[in-house]
């Protein structure tokens, strides 16, 4: 379920079976590849504004309100954001597309979410496409019960997910990794969707297990 009381429409690639559903692209005859987001446009969700100007940045932030605000989660007030994660139970649904994370806030959100029967953080669907990581994104243990997208999302710095546990379909695309992206050990049914982008100056492909992949530089 997603925050405007919706669930995702998204379904398993219909090729998709029990374990890893593999895509192999090249730059070559992957056209997807040049087609990236545009930040111009408004996103498809009642999004945040916050610093949007006029003639500069008539968009401004693109996160997703949080549930019964008119924030997204990086802006909300301290008090406001502290009330929303008390609120969270493991295996919750989060639903946080477009919006920025740095350390701070991703560890926070996951604490809200961690299960003391697993010691991990244990999250439903989770909407993370188009959202932007600062600084390290650390999901090495998580596990993710539900359908899990990270479409369009960018990595700045390292992303970590060794040791997940995926249980619905996992997607990545157009996702851009700046650093290195770490798939070691993953586990469950997993349906990985991975048509990916390498950032310029970035030496290091993400490294998705026995799944297929694209990647292009900007």
């Amino acid at each position: 379920m997603l925050a405007d009381g919706s669930r995702s429409a998204r379904a398993a690639p219909p090729t998709a079976v029990a374990g890893i559903w593999s895509e192999r692209e090249t730059e070559g005859d992957a056209p997807w590849c040049d087609q990236p987001m545009t930040p111009s446009t408004p996103p498809n969700w009642p999004h945040c504004g916050h610093g949007a100007a006029p003639e500069t940045d008539p968009i401004g932030c693109r996160g997703i309100h949080v549930p019964g605000h008119t924030a997204c989660l990086a802006h909300l007030e301290p008090g406001v954001r502290g009330a929303y994660f008390n609120g969270l139970q493991p295996g919750d649904d989060v639903d946080h597309r477009g919006t920025t994370f740095d350390e701070e806030l991703l560890r926070a959100l996951l604490a809200a979410l961690h299960d003391s029967d697993i010691d991990a953080p244990k999250l439903g669907d989770a909407e993370f496409s188009e959202a932007t990581f600062s600084g390290t994104a650390r999901f090495s243990g998580a596990t993710f019960s539900g359908n899990t997208w990270f479409s369009d999302a960018t990595f700045n710095r390292t992303a970590q997910f060794s040791e997940a546990t995926f249980n619905g379909t996992a997607g990545f695309n157009r996702a851009t990794f700046s650093k290195s992206a770490g798939f070691r050990g993953v586990s469950g049914k997993l349906y990985l969707t991975a048509r990916c982008r390498l950032a310029a100056g970035s030496r290091r492909l993400p490294r998705f297990p026995r799944a297929g992949w694209c990647w292009r530089r900007p």
